[in-house]
């Protein structure tokens, strides 16, 4: 049953909506955006007994009909009409995540007129949010002003090759600066439009729409869904080496200048040169792929946490599990309770 919203027709403040569409943009995060705001509009009325719409919305682009990354078509939407400025200017993801830096170079480098949109519009009072590979048109256009944005995990070491000036940090789900809102990667447009629901018009309007269209309200980080998918696509013959041995060595209980040993290089340097392409220290890369090996285990076996840390090679337990939480930010009970598929009809031991 919806709950009474009480509002009177003569107070009623509508805040519209344009969501910006172009080729190789994520279908997806459009169409839900679309029935999000339709249902956060049958609830407003419904409740309220006012036949208007509270979010008013419409998609707009360079053509009628653009093309998303998958192949499908998005139409009705029209063209840009930069004397018809909205109150909040919604930029879904441009590019699949999977996306390579020089692809999404160069589609940044096709963008020039949404940029220009963005920055005249924000000039004007305009509220700019972006999702996932959105967040690349708020950083180009330069609207953040150095301010920290997010983007989907994927993304963290193309965004840090394309944007050195403009701070990223994936780890975040949400980050609201006010003028500038900025969401992470794929369905967290779910959570985004809820939470602009929250904030343009009320918390009560927020938890209906979420409970018609069954979205769970916001989550503060991505870091539980990321994954550590390491890279070898570079030159460095001896950096190369020294991931593969930890890759294929991290259960042994080995250690850092034993590895490093078995390389003609010097240990200080190859630290240097790892941590430069790899963006992780030798320490902290061995961490992440025990890391990697426990959170699969957690999701897949019933085996007990303590024994499926030692199956990764580490063997200080307790030291394990704090770091286990500072990276996922949750503990093992809790990643297991959340996504281990084994958990629902089987006690397991922490």
């Amino acid at each position: 049953m919806l709950l009474n919203i009480e509002n009177d027709q003569s107070n009623v403040m509508s805040t519209n909506v344009q969501i910006l569409v172009a080729d190789r943009c994520q279908a997806s995060g459009i169409f839900s955006l679309v029935d999000t705001l339709i249902a956060a509009n049958y609830c407003f009325r419904k409740t309220s007994g006012i036949g208007q719409d509270v979010f008013p919305f419409k998609l707009i682009g360079s053509r009628h009909e653009h093309t998303a990354y998958n192949g499908y078509q998005i139409s009705n939407i029209e063209l840009i009409d930069v004397d018809d400025r909205p109150d909040i200017l919604i930029l879904p993801g441009m590019i699949e995540a999977t996306a390579t830096p020089e692809k999404l170079s160069k589609v940044l480098e096709a963008s020039q007129v949404r940029v220009d949109l963005i920055q005249r519009w924000h000039q004007e009072g305009t509220v700019i949010v972006a999702s996932c590979s959105g967040n690349f048109l708020i950083a180009s256009a330069g609207v953040a002003k150095n301010r920290i944005l997010t983007t989907h995990w994927l993304m963290d070491n193309g965004v840090h090759q394309l944007f050195q000036d403009q701070p990223f940090d994936v780890n975040q789900m949400m980050i609201d600066h006010g003028d500038v809102i900025s969401f992470g990667g794929a369905t967290a447009v779910n959570q985004m439009t809820l939470y602009l629901i929250e904030r343009f018009h009320s918390r009560e309007l927020a938890m209906q729409t979420g409970r018609l269209m069954l979205i769970e309200p916001t989550q503060n980080q991505q870091t539980p869904f990321s994954m550590f998918m390491p890279s070898r696509s570079h030159d460095d013959v001896h950096v190369e080496q020294l991931q593969l041995l930890l890759e294929e060595r991290f259960q042994e209980p080995i250690t850092l200048p034993e590895l490093m040993n078995e390389i003609s290089i010097s240990e200080r340097q190859l630290s240097r040169r790892f941590k430069a392409i790899t963006g992780e220290t030798p320490i902290s890369y061995l961490q992440r792929l025990r890391i990697e090996f426990v959170r699969r285990g957690l999701e897949s076996t019933n085996k007990q946490a303590n024994s499926l840390i030692w199956d990764s090679g580490y063997e200080d337990v307790s030291s394990f599990r704090r770091l286990f939480k500072k990276t996922l930010g949750m503990t093992m009970s809790e990643y297991r309770q959340r996504y281990g598929v084994m958990h629902r009809n089987t006690a397991v031991g922490f």
